[in-house]
């Protein structure tokens, strides 16, 4: 509850200056200071070029105008227009309410029309969000004022009122520009400008060395840098200004080089008349130390060359290279050869730096495998390419194979040498180009050509046993399933099923399955199985409650005969168990198949009444502990309406014993169980209460204030209860001196309530009426 001191009702009027230099007409007055929670804490935009972050402020108005200018430091900058998102919200203790004004023609006051731009419509402690459409015709530099009151929503903004604050905010209205286009990257060379350029935009081309911000550092549509000193990559950022707004900053990269690289290459040494040196960087101009200017400079003796570039960009770079020309030495391969092998190994000659055989070698030795014109280029320790060339003639010896290593399941195996017309050398002691074997083993031949040039090769041959499958006979069983066994264990196994294991269980059908050792030999069997269908047995009901010893049948269909778990046969038994109990019954058909069912019969529970209370003041608070009870009936013994609840509480009005009755109905019964209770605190009422409680409004919605003042602070309990005694809503605090809380919700019917206030010195009750 607000306490108002005297010394605050005094009305001040002040004059404030805007930032901006327009005489703001009033300065709002509030009679309170508002550290008392009445204030803005928090304020916000969104959507804006530049926006209000002004959160968490607490009570910074000075007493008592409770006002505070922001306009220098939190702007909103946004386009006529353009609409930006908000969010205010008052202190958390008392509800405030809030209006939004902006000089759209900053003309220094809030009362041209549409400058009351929005309001939030109610009170409350809770965050408000909306948006506001700035006006195409808005312009200038002017303020936005945002402002709370208490327990209400603000109609002026320059009113006196006793709760809240006052704040105002710069706001900038101006058209953002297009932005740019510039020309990037730029090159350039270090300890030279370079010139950028941009175009495109609505405002003002400003050049920037910062991506946000900064100091503008030219402007137009051309911008000459400063000397640039770093090598690598620079960025200066462009933007169109105009009317205090800026389009997004563009940038701009200059790579920045350094000297020119100029390469003539490692000192040479080769043999020749004549080698050309590139200094490259096409496009420059050069100086050669023999006074040449072209890129390039033949050289014909030996001797120290240099050259300067100087490029477009104006780099420099130079290089220097010596050049040693020498006269090329004799050189041979060696006289033509012949060799009746499968290669010959030729040798270039040690002492050399590189070699190049024409076949791809470059070592100094290189194996030739066939009959051809070889070639070899060396390069001596003076640079001279030498070349020399040699015909090589062979008679290799055959080639002979006998394939891969044999493994297979019986039979014979054949093996072939090749080479037809040569003479054949078997371990098997034949002599044909081709040779059947029948057993497992190494075999070896050796081939000779007319030539008198040999090859052999050896196999080996793996001749394995034949594993068997063997199913059986196609069966027929009555069972689901059957299990099928192909043996052979250690084998892998493919049935028809596409199962993979060396048993299988199936139903009726026609399997095949084939089995492969671990030697790959493999074999197959197929079975036909006709099994018998077990019959469908079905126990009803599936479950069913009865009260202890009460008798139930239970049936059983789906077969020809039956048997119980309790023993007794035929299609029906007759059961009357005292606990929870489980039936099975299985059942043959025709086939002598069985299949079982189970029926539960759940015993249910006796019904007992039985409840215990507490008791508050006058109000007692009943907690039911009955068991097997469906239904309630509650007799409080002062000739109140009796109540159906599981749980109820009552409000006693007159002191005195009092014998409650609980009567419980269950599937199994009725139970009754007395108590009696003594009342003792009717008539005794708290002085405060008495004094100083108020509710209001009184009919309400279902929502109103509850309000009351205490001389010393005390624990206080607030109970909204309906005419039958049921507790609606309870709130207890501790070390109260004052209060002005909200009670109820707007679900509440229409009807008669009591609000009861309660303390260690009385309680005070009202009541109040919800009308709708």
């Amino acid at each position: 509850m607000k306490k108002v001191s005297a010394a605050f009702f005094s009305i001040l009027a002040v004059v404030v200056s805007l930032s901006n230099a327009q005489a703001q007409s009033c300065l709002p007055v509030y009679s309170v200071f508002c550290s008392s929670s009445d204030y803005i804490d928090n304020v916000s935009t969104t959507g804006g070029v530049t926006n209000i972050t002004n959160n968490a402020t607490g009570c910074t108005g000075a007493a008592p105008n409770n006002y505070t200018d922001y306009s220098a430091t939190q702007i909103l900058t946004i386009a006529p227009g353009g609409t930006f998102n908000f969010t205010v919200q008052a202190g958390t203790v008392f509800s405030q309410g809030f209006r939004i004004w902006l000089d759209y023609n900053a003309d220094g006051d809030f009362y041209d029309a549409g400058e009351d731009s929005w309001n939030s419509g109610f009170a409350s402690t809770s965050a408000f969000t909306g948006s506001i459409t700035v006006p195409l015709t808005a312009t200038g530099i002017a303020k936005m004022r945002v402002r709370c009151i208490y327990a209400g929503v603000p109609t002026n903004p320059c009113a006196t009122a006793t709760f809240g604050e006052t704040e105002d905010y710069g706001v900038v209205f101006c058209t953002i520009p297009t932005s740019p286009t510039a020309t990037s990257p730029v090159n350039a060379c270090v300890n030279n400008t370079a010139t950028l350029t941009a175009s495109g935009s609505s405002g003002t081309l400003t050049w920037y060395n910062s991506a946000t911000g900064g100091t503008p550092l030219g402007t137009g549509s051309s911008f000459t840098t400063p000397v640039l000193t770093t090598v690598g990559p620079d960025t200066f950022w462009v933007a169109g200004v105009s009317g205090g707004c800026n389009s997004p900053y563009i940038p701009v990269i200059v790579n920045v080089a350094g000297s020119v690289s100029v390469n003539l290459g490692a000192d040479t040494t080769l043999c020749g008349t004549a080698f050309t040196l590139d200094a490259g960087n096409a496009g420059s101009t050069y100086l050669w130390s023999t006074g040449a200017g072209s890129q390039q400079l033949s050289v014909t003796q030996s001797g120290n060359y240099s050259v300067t570039v100087l490029t477009p960009l104006g780099c420099i770079g130079n290089d220097n290279i010596v050049v040693t020309l020498n006269t090329p030495p004799s050189y041979t391969l060696g006289n033509d050869t012949s060799s009746c092998s499968n290669n010959v190994v030729l040798d270039a000659g040690s002492g050399y730096v590189s070699y190049a055989w024409s076949t791809g070698g470059t070592n100094q030795n290189e194996t030739i495998s066939s009959n051809d014109t070889v070639a070899v280029t060396v390069v001596d320790a003076n640079g001279c390419v030498l070349t020399d060339t040699i015909e090589v003639t062979l008679s290799p010896a055959p080639s002979v194979n006998l394939g891969p290593d044999i493994v297979q399941c019986g039979g014979t195996a054949t093996l072939d040498a090749g080479n037809p017309g040569s003479l054949y050398f078997w371990s098997n002691s034949t002599s044909s180009q081709t040779t059947t074997v029948s057993t497992s083993g190494i075999y070896a031949v050796n081939v000779l050509t007319q030539a008198g040039c040999s090859g052999m090769d050896t196999v080996v041959v793996t001749i394995n046993n034949q594993p068997v499958v063997n199913l059986g006979p196609d069966t027929s069983i009555c069972l689901a399933t059957v299990i099928l066994d192909a043996g052979n264990p250690g084998s892998t196994y493919a049935w028809s099923t596409s199962a993979t294991s060396q048993s299988v269980t199936v139903g009726s059908g026609t399997y095949s399955v084939t089995a492969t050792d671990p030697s790959g030999c493999a074999d197959s069997d197929t079975i036909t199985v006709t099994t018998n269908v077990p019959p469908v047995i079905t126990a009803t009901p599936a479950t069913t409650s009865i009260c202890s010893g009460t008798p139930t049948t239970l049936t059983a269909t789906g077969g020809v005969t039956y048997l119980w778990s309790n023993n007794q046969t035929g299609s029906s038994t007759t059961v009357s168990p005292t606990t929870t109990t489980s039936y099975y019954v299985t059942g043959t058909d025709a086939n002598g198949c069985q299949a079982s069912d189970v029926v539960i019969v759940n015993v249910l529970p006796g019904t007992t009444a039985l409840f215990t209370y507490t008791l508050n003041g006058v109000t007692a608070q009943f907690t039911n502990q009955s068991s097997g009870a469906v239904t309630y009936s509650w007799n409080f013994g002062d000739s109140s309406p009796t109540s159906s609840l599981q749980n109820p509480s009552h409000v006693y009005t007159q002191n005195g014993v009092y014998t409650v009755t609980l009567t419980v109905t269950g599937p199994c019964g009725t139970s009754t169980y007395t108590q009696t209770i003594t009342i003792t605190q009717v008539g005794i009422v708290d002085a405060d209460l008495a004094n100083t409680l108020s509710i209001y409004p009184n009919p309400n919605g279902g929502v109103f204030t509850v309000s009351f003042e205490f001389t010393n602070a005390k624990d206080v309990r607030v109970d909204l209860t309906d005419v039958t005694g049921r507790i609606i809503s309870s709130e207890e605090r501790y070390g109260v001196t004052s209060c002005r809380n909200e009670v109820g919700t707007t679900d509440l019917s229409n009807g008669v309530y009591f609000v009861r206030i309660t303390t260690v010195d009385g309680s005070a009750v009202q009541k109040i009426v919800v009308q709708k």
